[in-house]
């Protein structure tokens, strides 16, 4: 599963609680402007344990802003 989609199903307020972070920071993940640190990363798939993977945390994040350098180039 997706970061992103298991913050939007969670809210990000439960899951800022079930990470250990603020909930502007879960925010910035669900809408792609950051994503979590490695040791932030491993604690997320435990807490999760393992709905959401290294995959689903960083190809999302990397696909994202794979788009936005192409289309700058475009511009």
């Amino acid at each position: 599963m997706e970061l992103a989609v298991f913050i939007q199903k969670h809210t990000d307020e439960v899951a800022a609680q079930l990470f250990g972070v603020k909930k502007r920071t879960v925010s910035s993940w669900r809408r792609l402007e950051r994503a979590p640190a490695p040791s932030q990363s491993l604690k997320i798939i435990e807490k999760t344990e393992g709905k959401i993977d290294w995959e689903g945390i960083y190809r999302p994040y990397a696909k994202y802003h794979q788009r936005l350098a192409r289309q700058k180039t475009d511009v």
